[in-house]
């Protein structure tokens, strides 16, 4: 059981890092001007664009541009304080942890919601 925890400990800590780097560097392009970015950042989210044709990052439709909003300002700040807690084994990390996912599915389903609409009309 133990090595199980440390597996889904590990896994969690490589998400939240994930988040801590991506969220700053690449989702905030969505939402911000391209001038304060570096080249290289614009250049890597246009690829992506290109190789796997999101459209919701192409056009950035209102209700995504409010998620982008949701994560730098709510889950990208929890992200941050939940790496801190697993390094310093904080004990509300559970709590925090509980709280960042329930933000990341609620948006998620709103996200997906919106996708589903946009293409049954």
């Amino acid at each position: 059981m133990g090595v199980v925890l440390k597996l889904i400990d590990a896994i969690l800590f490589l998400f939240f890092l994930l988040i801590a780097i991506v969220a700053p560097l690449i989702d905030a392009q969505t939402c911000l001007p391209l001038s304060y970015f570096p080249d290289i950042l614009i250049n890597v989210k246009t690829w992506y664009t290109n190789e796997y044709d999101d459209y919701l990052v192409n056009e950035k439709p209102h209700f995504f541009v409010g998620l982008v909003w949701l994560e730098l300002l709510f889950q990208w700040p929890l992200s941050l304080i939940n790496l801190y807690a697993m390094l310093s084994s904080k004990p509300w990390f559970n709590t925090t942890c509980l709280i960042y996912g329930v933000s990341l599915s609620t948006s998620m389903l709103l996200d997906h919601g919106q996708i589903f609409i946009k293409f049954a009309l």
